[in-house]
């Protein structure tokens, strides 16, 4: 269900996941059945999450998070039964976006080590490698720490969407406007505001922090505020219409996507494995 509030449809979300868009079909309507809610409005247009459906998507990444805690404990309790464990560190953007799609490959080679996936924000993840508490961290922007080697792996651009009816829409803004507006943004930590705020200085008093990039979108839609946010969590709403990137003269809210590590840490295979196939297939 996830991948299709991202995307915006079954059929977007098929082609996201490899798999036939009856499949997607199926199994967000099996899942309404058990949890007795409406999730999604189906139309021509696309899929658009109810208001129900909304509340429990926002949600859905606490559970998210507790599952994979649970995942990792379950893994350490019953031992290695023939496989390793290897814990990686992925910040929010990341875990949505990108990392799905690398870990199927890392699996698919290496089916001896058992990804167990930790999520955080750009900073925790880079507090959780300074630690030791893992070996490995995929961020993306954000300042590095002391102590810590950075890989880079590709980059990841943020754009300035509106509504249709904002407006915004059709016509450029400066930076003086974006810091003036009230914006729809991540939470303090995350690697997107840290870009932002590098590129704009002060900005004004945000009209909405959210801590994942669907609770984001939605609410640039639903509060009919400004926001910059990935490019590829709205490619989808932009090419359906419901959102219009606004040009920014001059401003780029690029960033790097990185791999952290302690410096002088011993060979890892995992950790390089998984590096090399995230360098092979950057953002698009």
């Amino acid at each position: 269900m996830l991948a299709v509030d991202r995307h915006g449809s079954m059929s977007a979300a098929a082609r996201a996941l490899g798999v036939p868009q009856q499949t997607v079909s199926t199994r967000v309507s099996q899942a309404e059945r058990i949890l007795g809610v409406p999730v999604f409005r189906r139309s021509p247009y696309g899929t658009v999450a109810t208001e129900q459906g909304r509340a429990l998507l926002d949600a859905s990444s606490h559970f998210l998070n507790s599952a994979s805690t649970f995942a990792r404990v379950v893994l350490e309790q019953r031992g290695a039964l023939g496989s390793h464990r290897f814990p990686v560190a992925v910040s929010n953007t990341v875990a949505e976006m990108y990392f799905p799609a690398w870990a199927a490959t890392f699996h698919r080679l290496h089916p001896e080590s058992q990804i167990a996936m930790i999520q955080g924000n750009s900073s925790q993840v880079r507090t959780m490698v300074s630690s030791g508490e893992v070996q490995l961290g995929i961020v993306e922007g954000g300042a590095t720490l002391h102590g810590l080697e950075e890989v880079p792996l590709g980059t990841d651009e943020l754009i300035l969407v509106v509504p249709t009816e904002h407006p915004w829409a059709g016509r450029d803004v400066t930076a003086d406007e974006l810091r003036g507006e009230p914006l729809v943004v991540r939470e303090p930590g995350s690697g997107s505001r840290e870009v932002i705020t590098t590129v704009l200085g002060d900005l004004a008093e945000p009209a909405g922090e959210f801590g994942s990039l669907s609770a984001q979108r939605s609410a640039i839609a639903q509060l009919g505020s400004p926001g910059i946010i990935a490019a590829d969590a709205v490619a989808d709403h932009i090419e359906l219409g419901r959102l219009v990137q606004v040009n920014t003269p001059g401003l780029s809210f690029e960033r790097p996507l990185t791999a952290v590590r302690l410096r002088r840490a011993g060979d890892n295979a995992d950790a390089d494995a998984l590096i090399a196939i995230a360098r092979d297939n950057p953002p698009v």
